[in-house]
């Protein structure tokens, strides 16, 4: 079972509060992933989890899918990242059906659903068409941090343990780069801003539901590349805005009971 799978079973089970049956093998060397049942409604969901770290292949496509390329090394990964794929290998198999029977889950009274990093609009709009949900990878890994960030609560699932562990220290070095509201921003932090660059930032933290509009000439902005040089983390995002205005409905619409403009750029 790969790590992205156990922290999607994790989310499942432990965030959502559904039943789960993982790693089910079927005939002819196919393989479900995970099974889970919501015990409220009791709507059933075949998910499939597929997230790669690299940056050229963590979109799922429309692009056409060959079952002869699957088996070339240097096609592999670009087909695993396809809907076709999915839908072919994953969902539409006989004998992975045959297998989801057993478990009471028949056609047409269930939900599949694809886990993964990102996607293309085609393949949003394919992907519903078939009748597939798509999830991201990144909103479960942030709504994984945002509802255990606060708990106190020991978690005997090692997944959520480690997760737990890196939002806290991912939290912990925030907290130690934010500046104060009037401290000036170090020599080292000024500059770097790119010609064209939007001229209003919004910070916003999903962990400690904090926000703050920055200028871009911000030491502490940098026209969104941050302290930290990159526009989001794990934690958090810089989004861009034109004009003032634009920027400070989007603050209001956060709702956030601590947001505002930034000490420095006030």
């Amino acid at each position: 079972m790969e790590t992205t799978e156990k922290i999607v079973e994790a989310y499942v089970r432990y965030i959502k509060g559904w039943a789960t049956i993982p790693n089910l093998r079927c005939a002819g060397q196919y393989e479900i992933d995970l099974l889970a049942i919501d015990p409220v409604s009791l709507d059933r969901y075949h998910i499939e989890t597929s997230v790669s770290g690299s940056q050229n292949f963590s979109r799922l496509t429309t692009k056409a899918f060959d079952p002869e390329l699957l088996k070339e090394k240097v096609q592999k990964a670009g087909q695993r990242r396809t809907l076709g794929f999915f839908l072919e290998r994953k969902f539409g198999v006989p004998a992975v059906k045959a297998e989801l029977a057993k478990y009471g889950f028949l056609d047409g009274e269930y939900r599949n659903v694809i886990v993964t990093w990102d996607w293309t609009p085609e393949a949003a709009a394919e992907a519903e068409k078939a009748g597939v949900a798509l999830w991201s990878f990144q909103e479960i890994m942030r709504e994984i941090a945002a509802t255990i960030r606060h708990k106190r609560s020991y978690f005997t699932d090692d997944t959520l343990r480690t997760i737990n562990l890196f939002v806290r220290a991912l939290a912990a070095a925030e907290e130690k780069e934010e500046p104060a509201a009037l401290v000036e921003p170090p020599a080292s932090a000024a500059g770097g801003i790119q010609g064209g660059a939007a001229p209003f930032w919004v910070y916003r933290n999903w962990i400690h539901h904090r926000a703050r509009l920055h200028r871009a000439e911000c030491g502490y902005c940098r026209a969104g590349a941050g302290a930290q040089g990159a526009t989001g983390n794990l934690t958090g995002e810089w989004k861009p805005f034109e004009t003032l205005a634009e920027a400070e409905a989007f603050l209001a619409g956060l709702g956030y009971e601590d947001a505002g403009l930034c000490g420095i750029c006030r």
